[in-house]
């Protein structure tokens, strides 16, 4: 399978989520999107990691550590209840964006790629009285595409945090292959060209297709 075939596999919303998770990467934030859609897979709103976005006053979140993919989705729904969305992620969140789902009650989660730091994450929280009622279902794509949205987050932090232990630690020793991928892009990346050139999302993954399947 081509990039261009696995990319026309995919729901709308993961190519929304993904494009997200680009643009992030491409003004120098953490290279997660997220999206939030209805049960007719409608898109009610959308998000990407804005760490390092300048800071306007329309936008709190923008340029500061809550600028998670996830939480600035969260913070653009419309007012009422989440029982029918999902949210679709490139990167299984966080801590604090796990417990910002639980707030919402948004019932259903699917990431396309797992974070060894957080590994056990639901297990610990479902062991808590307020919180093992609000776990959402969760689901992770995986595959391909999957390693594209990992190895695009890691090597933001790669290049961002590259003595931290214990952000670097947990990459090396459950996703080694990923984490040398993710560094070998700091070095020698394609994806900053793609990126000056104003490139799309298929052909940064376009670029990287080989050594992505031959990781997942």
């Amino acid at each position: 399978m081509s990039a261009t075939d696995a990319w026309n596999t995919l729901s709308e919303p993961w190519q929304v989520c993904l494009d997200e998770a680009w643009q992030s990467w491409c003004h120098g934030s953490a290279g997660v999107g997220a999206v939030i859609v209805d049960d007719d897979d409608a898109v009610v709103s959308r998000g990407r990691n804005r760490r390092h976005d300048p800071r306007p006053r329309h936008d709190m979140l923008s340029g500061t550590r809550l600028a998670h993919a996830e939480m600035c989705a969260l913070a653009e729904l419309p007012p009422g209840t989440c029982e029918h969305y999902t949210m679709y992620t490139t990167f299984e969140p966080c801590l604090m964006c796990t417990g910002a789902i639980m707030l919402a009650r948004i019932p259903r989660v699917w990431y396309a790629a797992a974070d060894p730091v957080f590994d056990g994450l639901n297990s610990w929280l479902g062991s808590l009285p307020f919180a093992a009622g609000r776990q959402p279902e969760s689901r992770c794509l995986g595959g391909t595409i999957g390693t594209f949205a990992h190895v695009l987050h890691v090597s933001w932090l790669v290049f961002w945090f590259p003595d931290s232990a214990g952000i670097v630690v947990p990459h090396r020793s459950l996703a080694p292959r990923h984490l040398a991928l993710a560094a070998d892009l700091v070095e020698r990346s394609p994806l900053p060209a793609i990126a000056a050139a104003r490139g799309h999302v298929t052909d940064a993954i376009d670029a990287l297709w080989d050594q992505l399947e031959a990781l997942a």
